[in-house]
């Protein structure tokens, strides 16, 4: 049997914006644009290679991406009009340590190990050298993946590096966590670990399955098994009108071209 694609989201900070990034066979991976207000879906592109979610932001209005990808001991950083990974801007790198970037709350691009760039396109701002901590992956030697998510509500209660655990409130005392796996059987080697938590710390729901889960308002959305899925949370750490929003499983490698040129100097998509 073939195992359900994996999936990450990365959202939008200031509006209901968010990329999905499907990825399976492991070389392939597709950009997928969703509203999470409507729950309306837009296939952005396929690339052959292997995008590091840990590395990756999308901007505060939604428009632009920021991804650290490798194929075949090449590997890059692009940024693309979201959700399509065709290059606006493209700085190759000879090896996977840091690479990738991340938006500040103004939305200005900023570079894990390297110095600003100059000459953005799409009227982007370089952001400074320190906005970010700098990360060989987004986890060692520098929190850059927690610091992320930090501008998007989540707390960090403790630990450091993989052992980070970050937590935001769901409802009635109850919180979602989020922890970390390495070298996990039938994930990827850095994978997220979800649970409901109550406050008291008496009870821990976790929910194995979950690759990504986060809140939109007094609704709680995951990715589980290939697909996208929402409820209510409810009392007791339950959830309450759970409902199935859309099922990657299927999907298949499709050459897409993105509605700009983009730039001559760029890895084939």
């Amino acid at each position: 049997m073939t195992p359900p694609p994996r999936l990450h989201v990365v959202t939008a900070t200031d509006c209901a914006t968010a990329v999905v990034l499907r990825r399976g066979p492991s070389t392939q991976v597709a950009s997928i644009l969703w509203d999470r207000a409507s729950n309306k879906i837009e296939l952005g592109q396929w690339l052959h290679g292997r995008i590091h979610e840990y590395r990756t932001d999308l901007s505060p209005d939604g428009k632009h991406l920021v991804y650290f990808a490798c194929r075949a001991g090449r590997c890059w950083t692009v940024v693309s009009r979201a959700p399509w990974l065709r290059a606006i801007a493209y700085w190759p790198q000879p090896s996977s340590w840091h690479g990738g970037g991340a938006f500040t709350d103004r939305g200005a691009l900023w570079l894990n190990g390297a110095e600003p760039p100059a000459n953005l396109p799409d009227g982007l701002r370089s952001a400074a050298t320190d906005a970010f901590p700098h990360s060989t992956d987004g986890f060692h030697m520098g929190g850059l993946f927690a610091t992320m998510m930090r501008r998007r509500g989540w707390s960090h209660v403790a630990g450091e590096g993989y052992d980070i655990e970050l937590q935001r409130p769901v409802t009635d005392g109850w919180t979602l966590q989020m922890r970390f796996s390495v070298g996990e059987s039938d994930r990827a080697l850095i994978s997220t670990r979800y649970a409901l938590c109550a406050a008291d710390g008496a009870q821990v729901i976790d929910m194995p399955g979950w690759e990504w889960a986060d809140l939109r308002g007094d609704v709680l959305q995951w990715a589980e098994k290939g697909a996208l899925w929402q409820a209510r949370p409810g009392r007791g750490g339950g959830l309450e009108d759970r409902a199935l929003l859309h099922d990657f499983s299927d999907m298949t490698f499709e050459a897409v071209d993105a509605p700009y040129q983009g730039i001559q100097e760029r890895p084939d998509q």
